[in-house]
């Protein structure tokens, strides 16, 4: 299954279930008609605990929220179903907005040097264990927003990267149980103001502008995954490709990762855990390929599909 978090009109955003013909089924309100249809008591109540409608309180719910979910996808809802109260319950890609997958995550974890042809590409050592940092949930925006360009940076680079979804809470997991506490995958951008990064000498002010992190299309569950760690990655810019790689040169895979950050802190569900990015960065190339105010940034990984945000001038 595919979950999106998408915005129609002046709603906030909710969580929806993406089918194939792209439209978007409201997992909330879908569930709500399913209960109402089969006369259960409290069905409001009832799909509030089984259906919520956001991503993190989904994923809480465990198997019983899935549970719901593969119900709500059996369904033949159409675009002219509603809501018990009359409300839309089914949307076309293009009437709504998407968000991030989890629009405001408690945790979001970024990997450097952890690709082999990276390492490889830039002369740094392979790490002896994985090298963490961190962004600020500022920074994650959806693939309808745009990559606003600071007026602090004159370097603006790109970087494709897998991203984890953690599903249920996890402390000193085992790395042959690591997958237990994956809820699936997504495609992530951690955008850098290079120039920046290597003036401080460390990340956090180079990374976390706002909408520094590009986050979706949609949540696609590990079971649509079968082998996160043989899939293409590729970044383009106005259509040129700059990044190639696949996952089977992440140093530090899916299991190691979750493992290890686990022995490091609570993994939490909704928490999000990039996986660090290939060679081909704008920095390290000759000349450099810094992105610019109107280029339009691809990024695309097998299974999981596309995103794409365009570079938008900072207006504040």
């Amino acid at each position: 299954m595919r979950f999106v978090m998408y915005k129609y009109g002046e709603r906030d955003y909710r969580l929806g279930l993406l089918r194939s013909d792209e439209t978007i089924v409201d997992v909330n309100y879908a569930y709500e008609k399913i209960l109402a249809e089969k006369e259960v008591p409290s069905y409001i109540q009832m799909a509030a605990a089984y259906a919520p409608s956001d991503t993190v309180s989904f994923l809480e719910g465990g198997e019983r929220c899935m549970k719901a979910a593969r119900e709500i996808a059996s369904m033949e809802f159409s675009l002219n179903s509603v809501s018990v109260d009359g409300k839309p319950l089914v949307f076309r890609r293009s009437d709504v907005k998407l968000g991030s997958p989890v629009v405001n995550p408690g945790k979001i974890i970024c990997l450097s040097h952890n690709y082999y042809d990276f390492c490889e590409e830039t002369g740094n050592p392979v790490p002896p264990e994985p090298r963490i940092f961190s962004k600020f949930s500022n920074a994650i925006c959806g693939c309808d927003d745009p990559i606003i360009y600071p007026k602090m940076t004159k370097c603006l680079g790109y970087e494709v990267e897998l991203a984890i979804i953690i599903g249920k809470k996890a402390r000193y997991v085992p790395v042959e149980k690591a997958f237990e506490y994956v809820a699936g995958y997504t495609l992530f951008n951690d955008v850098s103001a290079s120039d920046l990064t290597t003036m401080d000498k460390q990340v956090c002010r180079g990374k976390t502008f706002d909408n520094f992190a590009p986050c979706g299309p949609s949540l696609v569950t590990k079971d649509e995954v079968p082998d996160p760690g043989s899939l293409d990655v590729k970044l383009f810019v106005n259509g040129v490709e700059l990044q190639s790689s696949n996952t089977k040169n992440l140093i530090y895979d899916v299991p190691k990762l979750v493992s290890f950050l686990s022995e490091c802190f609570t993994l939490e569900p909704g928490d999000i855990i990039a996986t660090g990015t290939p060679g081909g960065l704008a920095k390290d190339r000759t000349p450099n390929t810094y992105m610019k105010v109107g280029d339009i940034c691809t990024l695309k990984i097998d299974i999981l599909g596309e995103l794409t945000n365009t570079i938008t001038a900072e207006t504040v």
